[in-house]
């Protein structure tokens, strides 16, 4: 008789059998939506035998919105129509942290703003994270982080 993780297998044990297998895939959210992201030391973890890509490129819209908001937020800020950040805040009816956390993000290096309006840009690079880890001012820094 056949042997399944040490115990005897009958025709009806087909119900209660269960298997467990491991998958090292991460899921993570991008925008509303979510994405599978192989961990850095797994080259392949799924053979695909398609010819198109199993994770096209795509847009993170939310992504795209708040960096949109955080580089005008900035431009009005250096052109001098508004003096500060409360200033934003009252006018757009949010809160002083909401705006402030938009505005870091005006200092992504223009490549990978470029890399987020093409949907090019890396898969671990989410919102989310962005606020959680922040944002450095240095470009070089950015880069080493958004590459794993």
């Amino acid at each position: 008789m056949p042997k399944w993780g040490g115990s005897n297998l009958d025709e009806n044990a087909g119900s209660k059998l269960r298997g467990n297998q491991h998958v090292p895939l991460q899921f993570k959210r991008r925008g509303v939506r979510k994405v599978v992201v192989a961990p850095e030391n797994v080259v392949d973890p799924v053979t695909d035998r398609s010819q198109s890509p199993s994770l096209p490129p795509s847009h993170d819209t939310t992504l795209l919105r708040a960096l949109g908001r955080g580089i005008y937020w900035q431009h009005l800020l250096d052109t001098g129509v508004v003096a500060d950040t409360a200033e934003i805040a009252q006018r757009e009816g949010l809160h002083k942290t909401f705006v402030s956390d938009h505005l870091r993000l005006a200092i992504l290096a223009p490549d990978l703003v470029e890399s987020a309006l093409r949907g090019k840009l890396p898969r671990n690079v989410t919102l989310l994270g962005l606020f959680r880890d922040g944002v450095p001012a240095c470009w070089a820094t950015q880069h080493r982080l958004t590459q794993g």
